[in-house]
């Protein structure tokens, strides 16, 4: 089973959008859909440490500015192929005191210094509007409409597209509010709102969500085809034949499986980090035993005093230690059989020892000493594969 696709939710420049609050249901959402989403808390940011995520998303950096390696690392991290999502506030860089445009601008896009309001079409105030001005893009696809709220307009030049522009009764009018450009093999997606995706806020409207998985989706160069569009879906004549399954049973089976796929997922993150604590646990064991021991050393250099340490050995190495005892005594029976052979061969030559007594001590010496042989190969076996 591959891994889910890792979005890096980027902490180190004071960012308003932080997993942990704001951006918590947007965190849900993407875990929900196939995405690992994680905090990065690196600082600075560097190409190593960025090199395993598909995307990295900026969540409104509040008066923090981002460095010009920094810059550097993030331009050739979307030219290699990775994905950048910025999000600004109303006021853009100079009201946030934020320097995201110096990133942006290389791509073809910058947060200008306004605030987008609506008196007519919003959500309770004029600087929450809706934004239906959207193009046909797989960013928008299914979307009909975006709640924008405390949000600045854009400034777009180049091969960037604007994929949405507010409305002509608010101000500024038809003016860029969020932004997509391709940059060598990676791609870039600005807003001027962070609060799109924000928990009790822009998230709460349906259309948003469906934004946040799309564009994330585009953003990781996910090139798997999209579902038909339940926007063209309605606009299309009525009457057409219902397929054998039903969309809702299709939505059903689809949200088990994802279900069950993020379950397993899951669990695999669980078991690398029970790991991880166990062999952390086998490491601070190790130090501790190994400071003993050089402890016990030089307490007994020193004082002359005898401190057991066998008890803080490992099992492997009670295990050589025993072994090699067992070798050295069989060793020393070995060498008594033979001197005790010789003994009897010389009482023997002497005429001191009757041949039917010899041949009878003689058999009994041979074949203890081909057993204590055939034991004796046995263990230093033992000894050489336990230290393989």
């Amino acid at each position: 089973m591959s891994r889910r696709i890792r979005v890096f939710f980027d902490q180190t420049q004071n960012e308003r959008g932080r997993l942990d609050t704001t951006y918590s249901t947007l965190g849900n959402l993407l875990t929900d859909n196939d995405f690992d989403a994680e905090p990065y808390t690196e600082f600075m940011i560097l190409a190593k440490k960025i090199k395993d995520a598909e995307v990295l998303v900026f969540g409104c950096p509040n008066s923090s500015k981002l460095r010009p390696a920094e810059i550097d690392v993030l331009t050739h991290y979307v030219k290699a192929g990775g994905g950048l999502f910025l999000l600004s506030l109303s006021g853009g860089d100079r009201g946030l005191m934020n320097n995201l445009s110096k990133l942006s601008k290389t791509f073809g896009i910058e947060f200008d210094n306004t605030a987008v309001k609506d008196e007519r079409n919003n959500a309770g105030l004029p600087t929450m509007p809706f934004v239906s001005n959207l193009i046909a893009n797989p960013c928008t696809e299914d979307v009909q409409d975006l709640l924008y709220p405390s949000g600045c307009s854009l400034k777009v030049s180049g091969s960037a597209v604007v994929l949405a522009s507010s409305s002509e009764m608010a101000d500024p009018a038809n003016q860029p509010v969020i932004a997509a450009a391709e940059y060598g093999k990676g791609r870039v997606i600005c807003s001027g709102s962070y609060e799109i995706f924000r928990k009790g806020g822009g998230l709460k409207h349906a259309g948003n969500k469906t934004f946040a998985i799309n564009a994330i989706k585009w953003l990781s160069g996910d090139v798997r085809l999209a579902k038909p569009s339940k926007v063209a879906k309605a606009k299309s004549k009525k009457g057409t034949p219902a397929t054998e399954a039903s969309p809702a049973k299709l939505d059903e089976l689809e949200g088990t499986l994802r279900r069950l796929v993020n379950a397993v997922f899951d669990l695999q993150k669980d078991i690398e980090k029970v790991g991880e604590q166990v062999r952390g646990v086998d490491g601070n064991v190790e130090m501790l035993r190994n400071q003993f021991q050089d402890f016990a050393e030089k307490t007994q250099q020193q004082l002359g005093v005898m401190i057991p340490t066998k008890q803080f050995k490992t099992l492997e190495e009670n295990q050589e230690v025993d072994l090699r005892a067992d070798i050295k005594a069989l060793q020393q029976e070995v060498k008594s059989i033979q001197q005790l052979k010789d003994h009897v061969d010389q009482r023997h030559s002497s005429g001191k020892m009757a041949n039917e007594t010899y041949d009878e001590q003689v058999k009994k010496l041979d074949t203890r000493l081909q057993n204590l042989k055939k034991h004796l190969k046995v263990k230093k076996k033992e000894l050489k594969d336990l230290g393989q």
